[in-house]
């Protein structure tokens, strides 16, 4: 098989450049509308684009037409970067959004344990509240 041309590498590291920001904004809003049982099966998708981007890499970075990216392909190398650099901005906000679900979620659950047991409430080695479940309770009806 015939090594591919450094412009096919970048041709379709765009294309994924491309496919990657999409999942990130699927992501973005499955985050906003706080479906996180559809975030595991994304993740795969966006794991997979993430390898073959890093192949694609590997690919340029030993390619014998690399010295290309410093002239006749330095305006494509630069939008590709460019690209890169918003995925990166995305996968951040995205990064901080989940923060913030996970940080509202521990809000709740301690919401919920003192709501349903205020008289048992201990912490667990990350400063979690738990409730003991009502075992001081003792009720026979």
């Amino acid at each position: 098989m015939a090594e591919r041309t450094i412009r096919e590498i970048l041709k379709e590291q765009a294309q994924l450049l491309a496919r990657l920001e999409e999942a990130l904004d699927q992501e973005f809003s499955l985050l906003k509308e706080r479906k996180a049982l559809e975030l595991p099966e994304l993740s795969k998708v966006k794991t997979d684009i993430l390898l073959k981007i890093q192949t694609n890499d590997s690919s340029i970075k030993n390619h014998p037409e690399k010295d290309l990216l410093k002239t006749d392909l330095l305006r494509a190398k630069n939008l590709l970067l460019d690209r890169l650099a918003e995925v990166k901005r995305k996968n951040e906000v995205n990064g901080r959004l989940i923060e913030l679900n996970l940080a509202a979620s521990r809000r709740l659950s301690s919401s919920l344990v003192q709501i349903r047991d205020t008289s048992t409430v201990t912490y667990d080695e990350r400063g979690n509240k738990n409730a003991l479940a009502g075992l001081h309770l003792d009720f026979e009806a």
